[in-house]
């Protein structure tokens, strides 16, 4: 019984395993196109919410420019105190 000529030829066999390969590749390529796209928007929330939280303090800062230095001051005293009982 000669098998070469039928499904167990080694061209046959590298042809299976390089359409293996490639779609496997193609998986990935996917794969990761689409998590890239996922940390795009991931950042671009992280940047609106960040923005928008700047945007308040500077308003905050704005209507209330003495409550906001003795709320700094605090932190300082508070920084100060913890990093000198060291």
């Amino acid at each position: 019984m000669n098998i070469i000529h039928g499904r167990h030829h080694p061209k046959s066999f590298a042809d299976r395993a390089a359409a293996s390969v490639s779609a496997f590749a193609d998986n990935v390529k996917t794969d990761a196109e689409e998590l890239a796209g996922q940390a795009t928007a991931a950042g671009e929330h992280a940047y609106d919410q960040a923005r928008d939280a700047a945007t308040t303090v500077v308003r905050s800062v704005e209507q209330q420019p003495v409550i906001s230095l003795a709320l700094f001051g605090l932190v300082c005293v508070a920084g100060g105190f913890l990093l000198g009982r060291r």
